[in-house]
């Protein structure tokens, strides 16, 4: 149980890299921006959704590696 509780915290440490390029394609055909534009201001704006991603998959990691290590010994 806890190898998919720690597969859906790095899910969730990804989604905030995902949305981007998910919503700048949308962005793009629908309302007329430059790719790169929107990914800058997408960033900008929501810059702590990257760090909260990061610190989500940094724990997700560190906790698969832990059961990793303690399956081995």
């Amino acid at each position: 149980m806890k190898n998919v509780f720690q597969i859906l915290l790095l899910l969730a440490g990804v989604v905030p890299f995902v949305v981007p390029v998910l919503l700048g394609i949308y962005r793009m055909s629908i309302e007329h921006w430059e790719y790169l534009d929107w990914l800058i201001l997408y960033s900008y704006v929501y810059w702590p959704t990257y760090v909260i991603g990061i610190i989500l998959m940094g724990i997700s990691l560190a906790g698969i590696i832990l059961q990793k290590m303690q399956e081995k010994s």
